[in-house]
């Protein structure tokens, strides 16, 4: 890699003359590399979100020049690299990139915003990591750059990159900051505002029936309480860059930000604690894998997949946090949290997919599983995020009870951040990380790493949960008919289980509903299933491929009963100083 003494000044202008067609422009100018040839790559993923995306499908018109105008060699050498024959000159690179998919991993542009994600536009030297500098051309500056006939006027820019000469001139550093930061660009709210020691900005695109000033309140809470965690914040500036959108919400981690999409009228009622979840899992992550993280995410490999088996740490035990800080922050009540936490239980113990899948091997296997779900993927796959946040809490509730209150897994964290990314910038072993976990456990956890990281074992869920006074009880059975089968609102079948009725009698995943009983269905099957006894048969037609069939199916009473989540009847006093612990009512 080259020095920065030494470094060649790298310039990207990014134009979008014409945002209504979706195309970014790009040139580089670059200037003083040495050598007589270079290749330049785009990355295929973005970090934190385990997918090869192939993200140079949407690059078209990839040219190059010398500063006399004179047309350099571009040979494409794989999928995502490009040999540039400059032979030692200066010289330009020219390219589109189409953005059309609004996520929060992708670029976008249409007239109304653009989200510039630079891992999925921009080409860089395969062999350096050098300081570049961005320029952004919005489409209402100049003639030259506007080619619209939609009147377009933006007048903001948000990034976490350092600003240049004026706020759309931006310096990045390095290869890593580059692709780590995105950036908004439109008309946007911006609402900045202190916590955690540092300037936070909360950055709102699109109209939503949100409280701006009640929503930075929430923010402050979370931010300080899990500043409070880790003992110090190294996000100095901070950006929550939000879309609010019609379409599914998420969010997507940077050391400096986090891309944010949000329904817009997801503000309402109790409906605001989902995006405070949100929000406070992202900001989470500017420690747990943006700096504390496993050795296999950081420095990144762009060009393929990056394996590891600690996913469930890196996600789960944010999952993990992300209600315990609403919580601890006041947003969900004591009850209301324990019920959150009942659910997470069940929906892990529950899943039929835990005696097929460890932990451990969905994280290593997110590259073709997690981001590729398909109808029998419930079946025989976990979720690294929920069951690692179920095992994030049972090492808690475990390290609580082993110490008699005096540790928790704050501690693990705050001890883990320090020696792995304070003190060392290094990503951990899974070894190295369990270490830490028997530290302050005081005691081995071989079996456990054994039976429900690498294992499937059932979860013995009292055994955990009764370290801060709580127990896990059966709750009254469901005594409707279940089926066993997950059917969509315009009555399809998404997905059937195998141990069930509807598997036995021969209903199918992309069966579609249309009578029950040799009724024309005119509502949801949900809706008809209530009304339906377990242990009497029904009809139940379907149009396969085209054709209509008719099955007899005979529902059962639901075979996994739901438990929930309560307080012993009479907890010892040490299981009460535990339960204090654990909901930091100390603190």
């Amino acid at each position: 890699m080259s020095s920065v003494a030494n470094s060649p000044q790298i310039t990207y202008v990014v134009s979008m003359p014409q945002p209504e067609n979706h195309y970014f422009h790009i040139e580089i100018t670059v200037k003083g590399l040495k050598g007589k040839e270079h290749d330049w790559f785009m990355p295929v993923w973005t970090p934190g979100s385990y997918l090869v995306r192939e993200f140079p499908k949407n690059v078209t018109e990839v040219r190059a020049w010398d500063l006399d105008y004179v047309t350099i060699p571009v040979h494409k050498k794989d999928k995502n690299t490009w040999t540039i024959a400059h032979n030692k000159k200066d010289f330009v690179i020219s390219y589109s990139v189409y953005a059309f998919e609004e996520s929060v991993r992708t670029s976008f542009l249409d007239a109304d915003r653009a989200l510039f994600m630079p891992s999925s536009t921009c080409l860089y030297p395969t062999e350096l990591d050098v300081p570049v500098t961005l320029k952004f051309i919005p489409p209402s500056v100049s003639s030259e750059f506007n080619l619209s006939q939609v009147a377009v006027h933006w007048k903001d820019i948000s990034t976490p990159m350092e600003q240049g000469s004026d706020p759309w001139t931006r310096i990045c550093h390095s290869r890593d900051e580059l692709f780590d930061s995105p950036v908004e660009m439109g008309n946007h709210a911006v609402f900045p505002f202190k916590a955690g020691g540092n300037d936070n900005y909360l950055v709102m695109t699109g109209e939503g029936n949100y409280h701006a000033d009640t929503l930075v309140d929430y923010l402050q809470k979370i931010i300080d309480e899990e500043t409070a965690v880790f003992g110090s914040n190294p996000a100095q500036p901070y950006y929550f860059l939000v879309n609010n959108t019609q379409q599914r919400g998420g969010g997507l981690e940077h050391k400096f930000s986090s891309a944010i999409q949000y329904s817009r009228d997801g503000y309402g009622g109790d409906s605001y604690k989902s995006f405070l979840a949100l929000m406070a899992h992202e900001y989470f992550h500017i420690w747990n894998v943006k700096r504390l993280r496993p050795e296999a995410l950081g420095p990144f490999d762009y060009s393929q997949e990056n394996y590891t088996t600690s996913l469930w740490i890196v996600e789960g035990f944010t999952s993990y946090y992300d209600d315990l800080i609403l919580q601890r922050t006041g947003i969900y009540s004591k009850d209301e949290y324990l019920s959150i936490a009942g659910r997470n239980i069940h929906n892990v113990v529950n899943n039929t997919g835990d005696v097929y899948q460890s932990v451990a091997d969905a994280s290593f296997d997110a590259w073709i599983k997690a981001y590729r779900p398909n109808e029998n993927s419930g079946n025989v796959e976990v979720s690294y995020y929920s069951k690692g946040g179920v095992l994030a809490m049972f090492l808690d509730m475990y390290i609580i009870g082993q110490s008699n209150g005096k540790y928790c897994l704050d501690d693990v964290m705050r001890a883990a951040y320090d020696r792995f990314y304070l003190q060392r910038d290094k990503g951990y072993t899974e070894a190295e990380f369990k270490a830490v976990l028997e530290e302050f456990a005081g005691s081995s956890l071989d079996n456990f790493y054994r039976d429900h990281v690498h294992g499937t074992l059932p979860l013995n869920v009292n055994s955990f949960v009764s370290n801060v006074g709580l127990e896990w009880i059966p709750g009254e059975a469901d005594k409707t008919a279940w089926f066993g089968m997950r059917v969509t609102g315009n009555n399809t079948i998404y997905s059937v289980q195998p141990d069930g009725p509807a598997a036995m009698y021969g209903l199918n995943a992309e069966d579609i509903i249309v009578a029950v009983n040799n009724v024309a269905l005119t509502e949801g099957f949900e809706t008809i299933r209530q009304t339906l006894q377990p242990g009497e048969p029904v009809q139940i037609t379907v149009v396969r491929r085209g054709l209509p069939k008719t099955f007899t199916v005979v529902p059962t009473i639901n075979p996994r009963p739901r438990f929930t989540l309560q307080p012993v009847a009479s907890p010892t006093e040490q299981q009460k100083m535990n339960f204090r612990k654990w909901m930091q009512e100390e603190h």
